[in-house]
């Protein structure tokens, strides 16, 4: 007969402690707004509106700009109790991740890691984790690390794993469970892992690492395993397929800045495994973009990275006769964690940094618990200490997050010569009427890269927005003589610069351009019903905007920001 864990008195006084130390840590942010591009994941998304735009969310992949439905059926509801309040979006994050911290001791609990406590109160933080934590786009992460954790825990007790029954070993190749009731729990953790990859699909990792932990518990895998988890290698495959899909096709994550090749890539990879292992282990000068490195494979040194990852997986697998399969299964599964992420597939970031603190979330467990491990015999003074000393540098961290200027300034001080900090630092100060410093910022942008459309465009943007029209035409030119990705935009932003100069049949033919380019573009198809109204066609008019609000009915509210 099977004992069970309960949910004992010091259980819940230990997890409630977690979730306090993720509080105390975060509570910088919780107060804090929006950043970058929260405007497109909540405060400017239609889907978040209406019933129809959850349907949207689930049944269309272009709806949101990712395919991660059970993120934006999350903000779907947020948005129906606080709208745009950030408070309420910063605090259902800061939540998450401490119910992330709960399921991470009670796994390491359940596998005999010693230090479990520990490693979760290292997990609860740690300053790599606050990009992921206080940024609300990041919901991702910290959504799909709820599910991960708690199908991990839910497939091990099911293996056998965690449970304690009269006679049979913890770890035994026998099965404890009864059938039915394995069969059960096996179902959830399948359901669980669908929730986690609907959330993120660096989630597919995880029959990959359930199979590591039973290997490192029991020296062998069975049948039996591999039948169980097949149907989540399968879903796992299929949806990281179809999420390396979209990001090419519909982000756009193609074209010569991502032109690298698979000797490049694995460079890429190499360094960047090293540089997260270096911010786990001291956590300083985090920046929410890292300079991008130069990748040239005549240089010797650069081989030294990934050359370096073989060499360390390999010292472990001779020594895991004397150290155990323990350390070979944390950075095997720290390493393939991270690999949807280190330059072998191609994702729009890669365009300005090859790393960021992010795509380490859910890898980070893995190495915390081996490190914990090491400490386990440390006295818990020494313990404690490390953990406030973390606690200080996130609350720290976090503070830099409440507010969009000062993370943009406090990464501009760390990566001055990234094109992509400069604008979005220009971009928030002209915002804020900050045009000479903005303006300034701007000139930096075009030095740094004078071909880049983006750059063009929004700085028409400013120019628009201080009434010089003129300027702000031949600025959206540039951008659309250069193409790219805000071709739609910029039609629309020169079209809206031409409507102020009432120049309006040349502004209804750049806001049919920009429809042409993008047939879901609610606000091209508002500006153009505008023009017609302007022109004396009522019945045009109003056909453009009947087609805009069934975009995005939001548009029957007042009108916001015109560009």
């Amino acid at each position: 007969m099977s004992t069970e864990p309960s949910l004992s008195r010091r259980t819940f006084y230990l997890a409630s402690s977690l979730v306090a130390l993720a509080l105390i840590a975060y509570a910088p942010v919780i107060r804090g707004g929006f950043i970058w591009d929260d405007d497109d994941y909540v405060t400017n998304n239609p889907a978040l509106r209406s019933v129809e735009g959850l349907k949207s969310i689930w049944l269309d992949p272009h709806a949101s700009p990712q395919y991660y439905p059970l993120v934006f059926t999350s903000f779907w509801i947020e948005w129906q109790i606080w709208g745009t309040s950030a408070s309420g979006y910063h605090l259902v994050n800061v939540l998450l991740h401490a119910a992330s911290a709960v399921l991470l001791w009670r796994l390491l609990v359940a596998v005999d890691v010693p230090g479990a406590f520990f490693a979760a109160c290292l997990f609860a933080v740690h300053p790599l984790h606050v990009e992921s934590v206080a940024w609300i786009s990041e919901r991702k992460n910290v959504l799909c690390g709820v599910f991960y954790l708690a199908a991990a825990v839910t497939y091990l007790r099911c293996a056998g794993i965690g449970y304690r029954v009269s006679g049979v070993k913890d770890g035994d190749t026998r099965y404890p469970i009864p059938g039915t009731r394995c069969s059960w729990m096996c179902a959830a953790t399948l359901a669980l892992f669908i929730a986690a990859m609907l959330s993120k699909t660096i989630a597919a990792s995880l029959p990959a690492a359930l199979v590591l932990i039973l290997w490192w518990r029991r020296g062998t895998v069975t049948r039996r395993d591999w039948f169980r988890l097949a149907p989540m290698f399968l879903l796992g495959a299929l949806l990281a397929w179809h999420t390396a899909h979209l990001e090419v096709d519909w982000v756009r994550a193609r074209g010569p800045d991502w032109s690298y090749s698979f000797v490049d890539r694995v460079l890429i990879a190499g360094r960047a495994v090293w540089f997260y292992v270096t911010k786990l282990l001291l956590p300083v000068n985090l920046s929410f973009v890292y300079p991008k490195w130069a990748i040239d494979p005549k240089l010797v040194w650069q081989w030294a990275f990934p050359l370096g990852v073989i060499v360390g997986l390999f010292a472990l697998w001779r020594m895991r006769g004397r150290w155990g399969r323990g350390p070979l299964a944390a950075v095997m599964i720290f390493v393939g964690t991270l690999v949807p992420a280190l330059g072998f597939f191609n994702i729009y970031p890669m365009r300005y940094t090859f790393v960021a603190d992010h795509y380490a979330y859910l890898a980070t467990p893995a190495l915390l618990a081996l490190a914990a491990a090491g400490m386990a015999r440390w006295p818990i003074v020494v313990k404690s200490l490390i953990v406030a000393i973390l606690l200080v540098l996130t609350m720290v961290r976090a503070s830099v997050f409440a507010d969009s200027e000062k993370l943009w300034r406090d990464t501009l001080a760390k990566n001055p010569d990234s094109w992509m900090v400069n604008l979005n630092l220009a971009k928030t100060l002209a915002e804020r009427d900050n045009s000479a410093e903005a303006w300034k910022l701007f000139a930096r942008v075009m030095q740094l890269a004078p071909d880049l459309p983006e750059a063009h465009w929004n700085y028409g943007i400013s120019l628009a927005e201080q009434g010089r029209y003129d300027d702000a035409v031949a600025e959206q030119s540039k951008a659309i003589a250069l193409g790219g990705d805000p071709l739609p935009q910029a039609y629309r932003s020169r079209g809206l610069a031409l409507m102020k100069l009432d120049r309006l049949d040349e502004a209804a033919a750049d806001f049919q351009s920009a429809i042409h380019l993008k047939p879901d573009y609610a606000a091209a198809y508002e500006s153009l019903a505008a023009v017609y109204l302007k022109q004396g066609k009522p019945d045009d008019a109003r056909e453009m905007m009947k087609r805009a609000v069934q975009i995005d009915p939001s548009l029957l509210a007042p009108p916001q920001n015109p560009q």
